[in-house]
């Protein structure tokens, strides 16, 4: 009966500390995905830094804006956007990473307890074939 529910117990814990396992995924997750927010939205605040400053040349030296200066600020506009798209991907990727970690581990936290119990019921079987063997064994033996 001890070992049962040793084994119970063990399996219990192993589950919980899957689960908190799990739940720390999910977190950290959570924190990719708000970072790779910030990240594209840094990312677009320096290209527009960076496009208004080409604009503030381009008429700081009596250029029109078209022809070439306008498709360098074009350029610029559109290399900043892929900048901030490709943060904002990378971190979406790592979430997902944290997202499959997290599954797994919960996954091995129902397995952890329904193994424990197993185990118990495995225990308690065990026990019961010792107790009867050692009923029915001949005597002076």
């Amino acid at each position: 009966m001890i070992r049962a529910g040793a084994d119970i117990a063990a399996g219990d814990t192993r589950s919980n500390l899957e689960n908190a396992n799990a739940e720390i995924a999910s977190q950290q997750a959570k924190s990719e995905m708000a970072s790779g927010a910030y990240g594209a939205n840094l990312a677009r605040q320096r290209g527009a830094k960076i496009t208004g400053q080409q604009v503030s040349a381009i008429g700081a030296n009596n250029l029109q804006q078209t022809g070439t200066p306008s498709a360098v600020v074009a350029d610029t506009a559109r290399a900043s956007e892929q900048n901030a798209l490709q943060t904002q991907n990378n971190a979406l990727r790592r979430a997902w990473g944290f997202e499959v970690q997290g599954a797994s581990d919960k996954v091995q936290g129902d397995l952890a307890e329904q193994g424990g119990i197993l185990s118990g019921i495995g225990s308690l079987a065990s026990a019961g074939g010792s107790i009867y063997r050692y009923q029915n064994a001949p005597s002076g033996t």
